[in-house]
């Protein structure tokens, strides 16, 4: 009985492209369900396979198919074990996946088998991490919104104007602020990763653009031109959207707000950041450009509250 368990949903499948195992699916079947009923199976199918499997196995050791033969239940329990928790860890996979765009929660960044590629996960990760108490991240009045200032929820974004991961949510960010209309805004703090080129200079830019009242504007064209991004250009953009680049350059040159950066990186650092871009919706925590569904699901979560 234990085999024929394991055997139904596997003859069940074969026995789409093959008529010889629709046989063999009704016996384990039967064999299944007389067993449920507390009544005796009488297809003989366990004993057919363990005949056939220790049959071939002794062709090549006699040794290991007295073994298999003598300890067979045992074996089959086994099986039927590691068969059952293999259906259950997909299970699980496949609900993170469907919730939260990763077979590992909305946090663990790790390998997916249903998203090998990493496409909703992946992150710029910083070289060295605090690992000390989390401390949630908080809303300052200094920093600008995005959205509705007056929204009932808003999210915390840590990220990095120059990873192409953050770039990759802009539009997912795009699609919540449309479709919650006014209950849901963003406040994104540059989280600069050392390794990735202008990471810290753009933050200091967007830092000065919002000196001028253009942050919105020069946040959206950092992102736009994310790619063939060079230094000088972070004046040439600011110039085009209108701002005074005299009073940019200077701000630049000077790194006038090199403080707050920093300030807004340890931020992240203590919230348990370590890649860009990571969400913070109330208590919960986003990690990578999740589709729309995940945030959603934390989303309206937040708003029923």
């Amino acid at each position: 009985m234990v085999l024929c368990l394991i055997a139904l949903p596997i003859f069940a499948v074969l026995s789409i492209f093959s008529a010889k195992y629709r046989k063999l699916t009704l016996e384990s079947l039967d064999c299944v369900f007389r067993t449920a009923t507390f009544r005796k199976c009488r297809s003989g199918l366990d004993d057919r396979i363990k005949s056939s499997l220790t049959g071939k196995v002794m062709r090549v050791s006699p040794k290991t198919a007295g073994f298999i033969y003598n300890n067979y239940k045992i074996l089959s329990w086994i099986i039927l074990i590691i068969f059952v928790w293999s259906i259950y860890g997909t299970s699980v996979g496949l609900y993170n996946y469907a919730k939260y765009g990763s077979c590992n929660g909305p946090v663990d960044t790790g390998f997916c088998m249903f998203d090998p590629a990493g496409t909703n996960t992946k992150t710029s990760e910083i070289d060295t991490y605090r690992q000390s108490e989390i401390i949630l991240p908080t809303l300052e009045e200094n920093d600008p919104i995005i959205g509705n200032k007056n929204a009932k929820l808003t999210i915390i974004e840590f990220g990095c104007y120059a990873c192409p991961y953050t770039e990759k949510a802009e539009p997912i960010v795009k699609e919540v602020l449309d479709y919650y209309r006014g209950k849901v805004n963003f406040q994104f703090k540059t989280f600069y990763i050392p390794h990735h080129n202008l990471s810290f200079q753009s933050a200091l830019a967007v830092n000065c653009a919002q000196e001028q009242g253009g942050y919105l504007e020069y946040h959206k064209i950092l992102f736009e031109n994310q790619e063939t991004l060079k230094f000088e250009d972070l004046s040439l953009l600011a110039g085009k959207i209108g701002m005074n680049t005299t009073k940019f350059d200077e701000c630049m040159s000077t790194q006038k707000y090199k403080d707050e950066v920093q300030s807004d990186t340890l931020m992240g650092l203590h919230a348990g950041v370590r890649g860009t871009p990571t969400f913070f919706i109330g208590n919960n925590t986003l990690v990578g450009p999740r589709p729309f569904r995940t945030f959603k699901a934390f989303i309206d979560k937040e708003l029923k509250q």
